[in-house]
């Protein structure tokens, strides 16, 4: 049986399957199911996916169950990285694993070897948004934007995508970094907020960008 511990509560996705949840620290949120829904379209039960930052492992167990992909969320704190096992075991998925590392660490094994990367990164610059509650989740603490962007372009096959959220602030941070890591930006879709958006690139892609204005 899988422990659910003090303070946590699996909670449904629908389906007969659950998460399990910290109510007294980081809890995902809606943009990294946005994210999950964004990918999955493009994604088979044949496709890998490495998702960076995986927090509680929300994004890589969607793509497990809704895609059927080979994922792999790499979290390096501890106590997230334990819940995203836990909640892949509760679901008895066997196409879902997770790595606890620094994403920044992982060795040569995962160059060019995933279909798709998947990121829902800190939002904010080291130490410019306070936040009480999973500062590392928050803020670039850990790992930028650009090291991440670094990170998914050497774990890409030619032809592999990135797929990212993020603030529209740094809107142009996000296309540059992809930009320098030969990651082009093929789709972008603009919540109608105002506040946040995604992106589609491609290793080796060409050019040629859709945008959308779309509720997510």
């Amino acid at each position: 049986m899988v422990e659910i511990k003090a303070g946590e509560k699996a909670e449904p996705l629908g389906d007969g399957y659950y998460i399990i949840q910290n109510y007294n620290g980081y809890r995902f949120g809606s943009d990294a199911v946005a994210l999950a829904h964004f990918a999955e379209s493009d994604l088979s039960p044949r496709d890998s996916v490495l998702d960076l930052c995986s927090g509680c492992g929300i994004i890589a167990i969607m793509l497990g169950i809704s895609a059927g992909a080979q994922a792999v969320g790499i979290e390096l704190d501890k106590e997230l990285f334990d819940m995203s096992v836990r909640s892949m075991e509760l679901n008895k998925l066997n196409n879902v694993s997770f790595i606890n590392a620094d994403a920044r660490s992982l060795d040569s094994s995962i160059n060019g070897r995933y279909d798709a990367v998947t990121c829902n990164p800190p939002y904010y610059k080291i130490y410019s948004k306070p936040t009480a509650v999973a500062p590392t989740a928050n803020s670039e603490i850990n790992i930028t934007l650009a090291e991440a962007v670094a990170v998914a372009k050497r774990a890409l096959k030619v032809g592999g995508a990135l797929y990212m959220t993020h603030v529209t602030s740094r809107l142009d941070e996000v296309i540059c970094a992809c930009r320098d890591n030969g990651l082009t930006v093929k789709k972008l879709v603009v919540n109608p907020n105002g506040k946040t958006f995604m992106i589609r690139a491609v290793r080796g892609g060409k050019q040629g960008l859709s945008l959308k204005v779309e509720e997510y």
